[in-house]
C-alpha cells in the first residue's frame, strides 16, 4: 500500500485517545489495588492476581537479597515479549498506546534498564499482573533504551529474546521536534540557541543536541552487523558516540520510519513481527499540544521560542546533523538492513525514506 511522501508535518504524533484514557484508568486502578492486594483474589478479567498465579514464582525468589538485583542464574527472559526502545520523537508513544489494546503493555514509560534497574522493572511487571490477561504479549516502552549502554547490557543478559521496536526519522526534523517539545513542555527553562547544540549535550540542553542524532552508532550497539570491514568501521568512526556492541545477542529488531505509521503495510508488518493474532487498527493522526498550552501567556511565550529549523540562523546545527544523517543513511541501508535479525515493512519505501537523509530537506 502506498503512503504519502514525507514532509515537515511528520512531526505530528499519532495516537489513540481511547488508548490514552484506558492507560490512565488502569494506572489509577493499579495504584488503588496495590494498597490492599490481600483483598483481591482475581482481577477484572477473572485472572488470578500475582500472589495467586501458580505458574509464576514468588517475586522474592528472583532477587538477590544481598544487593537487590536479579539473582545469579535466575531466568527471567520469558517475562518481556517486546520493547519499544527508541528513538524519541519518532511516534513511540503512539505505537505503545495503540498496542496497549492488543497486548499487556505496561502503562507509561518504564526506563528502569537505563539505570540498571532490572529488578525494579520485574517488580512493575509482577504488580501489573493484577490487571492483565497473562495470555497476551507483555511489552514496555522506553525511548532512551536504544542509546543506553546499561539498557543494551540488560537486554542481552536478561531479555535476549525480547523483540525490539525502533523508530527513526530524518535527523533534521527529529532535532526540530525534540527541541520544540522541550520548549513546550518545560517552559520555565530557556533552551540554548541551536549554535550551542552542534556537539554534545551541554548543561541546560535538556538532552537536545546533535550527538543524539548518531542513529547508526546507537543501532550498532545492538550487534546486528559484522563490524569487521574497513568501510563499516569508517562510517561508525565518524560518530562521536561510542559504538561498542553488546557482547551477547539481543532479540530481533523491527525498524520503521515515522511516516510509515499511517500505512497498512506498517501495521501488517508489526503484527507479523510480534505474532499478534488480531490486526492492528489504523493509527489516527492527532495534533498534540504542550502540557501548558491551555495557559495563554505560556503558550504565547513557547510559540515565540519554538524554532523553524530551516531558518538561516540554524544553518550550523543543520550542517552538524547532516553529517550524521548521511552516515546513518548509508550504514542502515548497507549494513543494518542486511542482517537476518532486522525486519522492516515495505522495504523499498523504507529504504527510499532513509536514502532521502542524504539531502538537507531545507535545501
Amino acid at each position: 500500500s502506498s503512503v504519502n511522501n514525507p514532509t515537515k508535518e511528520e512531526g505530528r504524533s499519532y495516537t489513540s485517545r481511547n488508548s490514552i484514557a484506558r492507560a490512565d484508568h488502569l494506572q489509577k486502578q493499579k495504584e488503588e489495588v496495590l494498597k490492599k492486594p490481600q483483598e483481591w483474589k482475581r482481577n477484572r478479567r477473572g485472572i488470578k492476581a500475582v500472589n495467586q498465579m501458580d505458574e509464576w514464582p514468588p517475586f522474592s525468589s528472583l532477587i538477590d537479597k544481598t544487593n537487590g538485583h536479579i539473582a545469579e542464574g535466575v531466568d527471567i527472559s520469558a517475562y518481556l515479549d517486546f520493547s519499544i526502545i527508541g528513538f524519541p520523537k519518532t511516534g513511540t508513544t503512539s505505537v505503545h498506546r495503540h498496542l496497549s489494546d492488543l497486548t499487556n503493555s505496561l502503562p507509561k514509560e518504564h526506563c528502569d534498564l537505563v539505570v540498571n534497574g532490572t529488578a525494579r522493572l520485574m517488580k512493575d511487571i509482577y504488580d501489573d499482573l493484577i490487571f492483565v490477561d497473562n495470555q497476551l504479549l507483555r511489552g514496555i516502552k522506553c525511548p532512551q533504551d536504544v542509546s543506553s549502554d546499561w539498557s543494551m547490557h540488560n537486554y542481552a543478559r536478561y531479555f535476549p529474546r525480547t523483540k525490539l521496536i525502533v523508530g527513526v526519522r530524518h535527523p533534521i526534523f527529529w532535532f526540530e521536534s525534540l527541541y520544540n517539545f522541550r520548549v513546550s513542555n518545560v517552559p520555565w527553562k530557556t533552551m540554548p540557541h541551536t549554535d550551542h547544540l552542534t556537539k554534545g549535550c551541554q548543561g541546560g540542553s535538556q538532552g537536545v543536541c546533535a550527538w543524539r542524532a548518531n542513529f547508526h552508532a546507537f543501532l550498532a550497539k545492538l550487534g546486528k552487523t559484522p563490524m569487521s570491514s574497513e568501510s563499516e568501521m569508517k562510517l561508525l568512526s565518524q560518530s562521536t558516540a561510542q559504538t561498542n556492541p553488546v557482547k551477547s545477542s539481543v532479540g530481533p529488531v523491527f525498524i520503521y520510519e515515522l511516516s510509515q505509521l499511517s500505512s497498512d503495510a506498517f501495521r501488517r508488518g508489526l503484527r507479523d513481527f510480534l505474532g499478534l493474532k488480531k490486526d492492528i487498527p489504523p493509527i489516527p493522526q492527532v495534533d498534540t499540544s504542550g502540557r501548558f498550552d491551555h495557559l495563554s501567556g505560556v503558550k504565547r511565550k513557547t510559540t515565540q521560542q519554538k524554532i523553524n529549523i530551516c531558518d538561516g540562523e540554524h544553518k550550523a546545527i543543520r550542517s552538524a546533523l547532516m553529517k550524521k544523517a548521511r552516515s546513518s543513511s548509508v550504514w542502515i541501508r548497507d549494513y543494518f538492513l542486511k542482517s537476518e535479525d532486522v525486519f522492516v515493512s515495505d522495504r523499498q519505501y523504507f529504504e527510499n525514506m532513509i536514502k532521502s537523509w542524504m539531502r538537507d530537506p531545507c535545501g
